[in-house]
């Protein structure tokens, strides 16, 4: 067995992750410190005093007139004569209008330098301690090279950060994975696996409440399955007991009609041999179903269908004294599973009629929908309890009230269901004025030419 990893608290991943975030942001501030060292050694750029010590170099020793300076000078600065005119500028705009500001007044800036000729003329100076380009095309073109640094590191630590949030949404988006992917096997009854550990004290806890939950259920679906199991197996040697007295009872139907009988019995022989023979056909759909077959389907003729239907309906009527009456509505062809269908309808007909008083009646209606096609039984017995109505259908359930009868075993109408589903119908229950009322509803597409 696989030594289980050790787990690590919420906390402490959360904790792991802000020290990784700060180690990468300082190794990011040491990596611009290195940077920008390198580049000022080299000259590339100048340190931010520079600016401050040419202003000063500039008007060192009180010089009696101005020297333009070269192209390497930071400063920016504007030269005016005696009459506050103008002669020279570094800059112009705003920058120049501030320098012309100063000729007057003291100088409360440090950032501002002002020095008077001998010729009355006035140099007004102002320097920025900031990091500059040495080249003075680079100082033109680019922003100062201090801001741009700045911005650089600014973006170094956004990276950081984001970098490190997407590592810790995808550490913890792999563990909560394991939520969706066990919620999913869970909920298709795949059962039979283990779930795995995230290594996190929280999410694990949750985990293991659904290893419980798993296992609770697949011991619950796993006995359900053995005693479904073991109803089929029952149902399956029933059927199979049935066959031999269902023989026997046939051929001494038959015998008897080989004999001189009377109208009335060779009619009562007639009707047993009928029963006994539909009687062997539910016995082997039984067989069928337990031993898992299936019929496939064919297109057949709904209308003949139908009154198929109601032929083999017609003697169980008859020997119970019901009438049942035909309305065969039905158009065209459709792909079923005939004997199956057969079957299915003919049990829900055989329950109104088991359930209707003799001199009544039982209505069998067959009638084209929009996009389909329904069969309505409709009978004058006592109609469907309130139990019956959620619970007829289901394998094996008897009701003990308003439609009890002897001999039911709770399976015709789950059989019948069972078919009607499989053909994408829609059996319904439910009561009328007279009794009991049956709709079977099917969406099949109809050709109306074969």
């Amino acid at each position: 067995m696989a030594k289980r990893q050790r787990s690590v608290s919420l906390s402490f991943v959360l904790l792991r992750f802000a020290i990784v975030m700060l180690g990468c942001m300082l190794l990011c501030c040491l990596a611009w410190y290195v940077i920008q060292v390198r580049l000022q050694n080299t000259g590339v750029i100048y340190q931010g005093a520079v600016s401050n010590q040419q202003a000063e170099k500039m008007l060192s020793g009180d010089p009696e007139t101005f020297i333009p300076p070269g192209d390497d000078f930071l400063p920016e600065y504007a030269l005016f004569d005696k009459n506050g005119k103008l002669l020279e500028s570094s800059t112009d705009g705003k920058k120049l209008k501030s320098l012309a500001g100063k000729l007057q007044g003291e100088l409360n800036d440090i950032h501002f330098l002002r020095h008077t000729y001998a010729d009355g003329s006035t140099v007004i100076l102002h320097w920025h301690y900031r990091a500059e380009f040495a080249d003075p095309v680079l100082r033109n073109m680019l922003p100062p090279a201090e801001y741009l640094g700045l911005a650089a590191l600014g973006a170094a630590l956004l990276l950081c950060l984001v970098f490190n949030i997407l590592w810790l949404r995808g550490c913890l988006a792999s563990r909560l994975k394991l939520f969706s992917e066990v919620s999913a096997k869970v909920g298709a009854q795949e059962l039979d696996f283990v779930i795995p550990h995230a290594c996190i004290k929280e999410y694990d806890r949750a985990l293991d409440a659904m290893e419980h939950m798993r296992e609770a259920l697949y011991d619950s679906l796993s006995s359900q399955w053995a005693a479904q199991q073991k109803r089929e197996a029952e149902i399956a040697a029933l059927a199979h007991d049935l066959k031999t007295p269902l023989t026997l009872t046939g051929g001494n139907a038959e015998l008897l009609l080989e004999e001189e009988l009377p109208k009335n019995c060779r009619k009562m022989a007639e009707t047993i041999a009928a029963s006994n023979e539909r009687a062997k056909q539910y016995v082997a759909a039984l067989l069928e179903t337990s031993a898992g077959a299936d019929e496939s389907f064919e297109t057949v003729c709904l209308p003949a269908m139908f009154n198929e239907l109601f032929q083999s309906s017609k003697s169980i009527s008859e020997s119970r004294g019901v009438s049942l009456q035909i309305i065969n509505g039905l158009e065209g062809y459709a792909s079923i599973q005939k004997d199956h269908l057969l079957r299915a309808l003919g049990n829900v007909v055989q329950n109104a009629i088991e359930h209707t008083p003799a001199g009544r009646c039982v209505y069998l209606e067959g009638s084209m929908t929009d996009g389909g096609w329904q069969v309505t039984v409709r009978d004058e017995g006592p109609g469907f309890g309130t139990a019956a109505l959620h619970h007829a259908a289901e394998r094996l359930w008897r009701d003990d009230a308003a439609r009890s009868a002897d001999g039911h075993n709770g399976l015709g109408l789950w059989f019948a269901s069972q078919v009607i589903k499989a053909h994408a119908g829609h059996l319904e229950l439910g009561n009328c004025s007279s009794g009991g009322l049956v709709t079977i509803r099917f969406l099949n597409n109809i050709n109306l030419n074969h």
